[in-house]
């Protein structure tokens, strides 16, 4: 096992002036930079503003060797400097993964729960911020609060309990854990966040009770630096070049075998190809395609490629900026939030969102007048009317590209959902919950 142990607090200059004020912060972040996965990404944006609002943030971690995704030294660097990281112990999945074992939560448990709780008595934090996924680290927060009197707080990334059509064992076995362990966790949380204001709807359906505990919407904000940095040269593709960049999950696919067999009669007119990127969730060296069977099935293999691998935030945003036009795929699921949406927008460069109607990138692109969308009801996927009308008005964003105006980052609507802003919500609710 490797060693672990504490990374020292590196402070801005400025945050001597907070100092009086300081409260501090847990956060246990399996995923943390140089990960660039999601949950890697809204810890990264909180850590970099969180000192702004009188908090002092203390991460919770693993070292990168215990993770399965690619490390992105970039990462390291824009998240600042205003916190303090922690190092904790975790199997190691080289070993594990003989066993079917790979979930980054179950592996750190038993270190990141021996740690927290001995901090956590010993510095006696104001507040403890669990966010989610992994899922199964929240499980210990009832534990630690009834043994320290520290309260907690959850931000679902993403949601525990849902629908999922996959039978194996590992799946069902997954599920069944998750109804019965989730419960027991949110009834004792303090406050509830969540990227979209369906996954708390299903958290009330199923826990009427919970109706009092604070509960907000903070749906995914965007760092602008992040892609002021960016310099790209020349683009060495040919043809009109449109990329879709991320995970691909089981709730996306009936979307995107809609989008491909639009993108079959687009290709008709126009020297289109489609690249995906990064389809997959699964670690290094385990990777697999997402979308093979779509892609034979609507036969568009000679003009759409996928590349599975996930790659690093920069060389994302490399890619990305390089596109003619890039793609924003929504689920079937009306509390999927998009991660990536915020980004597009702050990029500069126009993109193409197929989402669902009562999702919040639908209300948030219909808010600002977004020209380059169409919003679908999961039972229209499929309808051959509505293949022809996605392949109508991907045309004509295609066609009309050059003419593209990007969203002034100064726009009201947009400003809303900027990193600080995402970060002065939080330590709103922070304020008002903790010791």
């Amino acid at each position: 096992m490797r060693k672990t142990g504490r990374i020292k607090w590196s402070f801005p200059v400025e945050y001597d002036r907070f100092m009086s004020n300081t409260k501090t912060l847990f956060i246990p972040a399996p995923y943390f930079p140089p990960s660039a996965m999601p949950p890697s990404q809204r810890v990264r944006l909180l850590v970099r503003h969180l000192h702004e609002f009188g908090w002092k943030p203390v991460i919770f971690t693993v070292d990168h060797y215990y993770r399965e995704e690619v490390a992105d030294p970039w990462m390291t660097e824009i998240a600042g400097n205003a916190f303090e990281k922690r190092e904790v112990s975790a199997w190691d999945q080289r070993k594990t993964r003989k066993f079917g074992l790979g979930d980054l939560g179950l592996r750190m448990f038993f270190g990141l729960y021996r740690s927290m709780l001995k901090q956590v008595k010993k510095e006696k934090p104001a507040l403890i911020l669990y966010p989610v996924p992994p899922w199964y680290i929240m499980v210990m927060a009832p534990f630690i609060q009834k043994a320290t009197g520290v309260p907690y707080a959850i931000d679902f990334i993403d949601p525990w309990v849902y629908q999922s059509d996959q039978k194996n064992i590992k799946a069902v076995l997954s599920r069944w854990v998750a109804k019965r362990l989730e419960g027991r966790v949110v009834k004792k949380s303090s406050a509830i966040f969540a990227v979209s204001q369906g996954i708390l709807d299903d958290l009330k359906k199923r826990y009427p009770t919970i109706s009092p505990i604070p509960m907000i919407a903070v749906p995914y904000g965007v760092e602008v630096s992040d892609y002021a940095a960016i310099r790209v040269q020349k683009k060495e593709e040919q043809g009109i070049v449109i990329r879709y960049t991320g995970a691909i999950s089981e709730k996306m696919l009936v979307v995107v075998d809609c989008l491909l067999r639009a993108m079959k009669e687009v290709h008709k007119v126009l020297p289109v190809r489609i690249i995906f990127t990064g389809t997959s969730y699964a670690g290094s060296g385990l990777v697999k395609p997402v979308l093979s069977g779509l892609i034979n099935k609507n036969g568009v293999g000679d003009f759409v490629t996928e590349n599975p691998a996930r790659v690093g935030y920069r060389e994302a945003l490399e890619m990305n900026k390089l596109a003619d036009m890039q793609l924003l795929i929504g689920d079937t699921t009306p509390y999927y939030a998009a991660s990536k949406m915020m980004g597009l927008v702050a990029s500069g460069r126009p993109f193409f969102a197929w989402v669902h109607e009562d999702s919040f990138p639908a209300r948030f692109l219909k808010e600002l007048e977004y020209p380059n969308r169409l919003f679908f009801r999961t039972e229209e996927l499929g309808d051959e009317r509505k293949v022809r009308e996605l392949a109508d008005v991907l045309l004509f964003s295609l066609q009309n590209r050059e003419h593209f105006i990007p969203v002034s980052l100064e726009n009201p609507v947009f400003n809303k959902y900027t990193a600080k802003a995402m970060t002065a919500t939080f330590a709103d609710t922070f304020q008002k919950i903790s010791l």
